[in-house]
C-alpha cells in the first residue's frame, strides 16, 4: 500500500493538486480510532479535506514524475483517441477526465488543442462540450506539473506540441 508523507503535495480525484497536512485519529464521537489524511487544495488552502486512510489510495496518487512525463509524451504520439460523433466523444472524454489519471488528461488537452488548431484555420470553434472538457483536463494538467516539476503552462504546450524536450 503506498503511504503518503505530511507536507507532501499529492492529486485528489478532481479536486487537484492538494498538500496533505497531517494524517490524524479521530478520538472522540463515531469515527474514534479511524485514521485520516487531512488535506488542503492549493487552489483553496481554506478548503479541508479529511479521507479515511484506508479510502485514501482510491483517488489520491503521488504528483507526476519527469519519467513518467518523458513516458507519457512518447505515448501520446501513438494513440489517436479522438471520436468523431460529439456526443460519443463528449461521453468518452468525460470518463477519462474522471479516471483522474494524467496521461488521460494529457490526451484529451494534446487531442483537443489539435482539433482547436484545425478549427481556427477553417474559421471555426471547437463545440462546447469539448471546450469545456479540454479547459477541465488543461487546468488539471497544469496544475501537477506545476506543483510536481515546476513546469509552467507554456512550457507545458511546448511539450505537447514537441517543440520541446524535458
Amino acid at each position: 500500500m503506498l503511504m503518503f508523507q505530511e507536507n507532501e503535495y499529492v492529486m485528489y480525484g478532481l479536486t487537484g493538486v492538494c498538500k496533505l497536512a497531517e494524517k490524524r485519529t479521530e478520538t472522540s464521537g463515531d469515527h474514534k480510532g479511524v485514521e485520516y489524511y487531512i488535506l488542503y487544495p492549493v487552489k483553496d488552502e481554506s478548503a479541508k479535506i479529511m479521507i479515511p486512510v484506508r479510502l485514501g489510495q482510491g483517488r489520491m496518487r503521488g504528483l507526476i514524475t519527469k519519467e513518467e512525463l518523458k513516458k507519457h509524451l512518447m505515448q501520446l504520439q501513438e494513440e489517436d483517441i479522438w471520436v468523431d460523433d460529439l456526443k460519443e466523444r463528449g461521453k468518452d472524454f468525460q470518463e477519462r477526465l474522471k479516471t483522474g489519471e494524467f496521461y488521460q488528461w494529457l490526451a484529451i488537452s494534446s487531442c483537443l488543442y489539435g482539433e482547436k488548431k484545425r478549427k481556427v484555420l477553417e474559421g471555426k470553434k471547437l463545440s462546447m462540450v469539448d471546450e469545456k472538457v479540454m479547459k477541465d483536463a488543461w487546468t488539471l494538467l497544469c496544475e501537477e506539473v506545476l506543483y510536481g516539476l515546476e513546469i509552467t503552462e507554456d512550457q507545458m504546450k511546448r511539450l505537447i506540441n514537441e517543440e520541446e524536450e524535458l
